[in-house]
């Protein structure tokens, strides 16, 4: 048994308790008894919904800082409005302008490396390295006629072998020297080899990378508003220490407020993108616009939302308040009666009283849904019948009655 199934089984079974009791005391059975009668027809049936929900900003963003520091500036307070990109507050920035200092010396030093490496040897270094052969190879010839000449003092046993070894070394050393100086002019005059070139432009570009990133962290020393709107809570104070991730402030579109209302999924067939909703708020009404029904219900609540905006030019209702929205939602045609007018003995075995000639005659009927205080009759009336809707607790088969103010039917 459903829990709409089950008050309808309370609702019957508690008339059928009254009526049972009334039976019991009833006097006369010849006793004309005085009753409410209605004409039974059908009718569109109709259900009121009432929903509550709690006005949020169209729009809202928690705003920190990317970079963590000492907050030197807070340039907005509550209330205030802001555009988005306006300045919201500030950190100290010392440390991070030192950052790009250093980083703009690096890219200076490597630019004059790479240009360096570029342009080659000026014509002074050129020339310079030309006299040093010059100057090493007269110094190398030197050293070899003085070797040969020695050497033949040396075989002629006129010198020492020691004479002999100092002077062998003193021309390898020469022509070490001019060696040296021959590499020296070809560097000069032949530049740096391709993969020296590369490694200085790669320094270089690496130099300007953490150029940029230091621009970049010292600009998150601002902090600046994500999107226009209205400042709903600062979160912070000036000379507080906040991290990265720390909100500092609350920023929130409230010229327009969003709620999300919990339709019951059972009625969200009544609900459409575009329509019109009454919202209340302590007794102001004004008129929201379903923009959105979310595509999935809430399996804990059974419900499915259903985004409504609602202008707020005035900036008079705010966001945190709950509202109520009410909808009428037309169900099914059928026969619906009151609630007191069915006598239930338990599921499945319900009766009313129909008027018949001036007499109660009881009807068994089945019952369907439930709609507010009335029941939707199944089967067991029709359209015509006079159905006795009130007095029908002190009503046996067969008594006569009459209507109330009227005379015997």
């Amino acid at each position: 048994m459903n829990s709409k199934q089950l008050m309808i089984a309370l609702i019957v079974g508690l008339l059928f308790t009254t009526a049972c009791s009334g039976q019991e005391q009833a006097n006369d059975p010849a006793e004309v008894k005085k009753v409410e009668i209605t004409a039974v027809k059908k009718e569109q049936a109709t259900q009121v919904s009432e929903l509550s929900g709690t006005l949020q900003p169209l729009e809202e963003a928690l705003v920190s800082f990317e970079v963590g520091g000492r907050v030197v500036e807070l340039a907005k307070e509550e209330g205030d409005n802001v555009t988005a990109g306006e300045l919201l507050a500030r950190l100290d920035s010392s440390d991070y302008s030192l950052q790009v200092a250093s980083a703009a010396a690096a890219v200076q030093q490597t630019a004059a490396n790479l240009e360096k490496v570029n342009n080659g040897a000026r014509d002074q270094e050129v020339t310079q390295a030309r006299l040093q052969v010059e100057k090493a190879t007269i110094a190398y010839r030197k050293a070899q006629d003085d070797f040969k000449r020695i050497e033949r003092l040396y075989q002629e046993k006129a010198i020492s072998q020691n004479e002999y070894e100092n002077a062998k070394n003193y021309l390898a050393v020469a022509e070490k020297d001019l060696q040296n100086a021959q590499q020296a002019y070809s560097l000069v005059t032949q530049g740096a080899r391709a993969e020296d070139r590369e490694l200085t432009r790669a320094s270089y570009n690496q130099a300007v990378v953490s150029k940029e990133l230091a621009a970049s962290t010292l600009a998150k020393t601002q902090l600046r508003a994500p999107i226009s709107g209205t400042v709903i809570a600062k979160l912070s104070s000036t000379g507080s220490l906040v991290s990265v991730g720390t909100p500092v402030y609350r920023v929130g579109n409230i010229d327009t407020l969003k709620v999300v209302l919990p339709v019951p999924d059972r009625e969200i067939f009544a609900w459409k993108e575009g329509e019109i909703v009454a919202m209340e708020l302590y007794g102001q009404t004004r008129n929201g616009k379903v923009v959105k029904i979310y595509p999935a219900t809430n399996q804990g609540t059974g419900t499915i939302g259903v985004e409504v905006h609602i202008g707020n030019p005035r900036h008079d209702w705010f966001a945190g308040q709950v509202v109520k929205a009410r909808k009428t939602i037309q169900g099914k045609e059928g026969i619906y009666v009151p609630v007191e007018a069915v006598i239930s003995r338990g599921q499945g075995d319900a009766h009313v009283f129909l008027n018949v000639g001036g007499k109660a005659v009881k009807t068994a009927v089945s019952i369907g849904e439930i709609n507010g205080n009335r029941l939707e009759i199944v089967s067991g009336l029709k359209e015509g019948d006079k159905l006795i809707v009130k007095g029908v607790d002190r009503l046996f088969d067969g008594d006569p009655i009459e209507a109330a103010g009227g005379q015997p039917q």
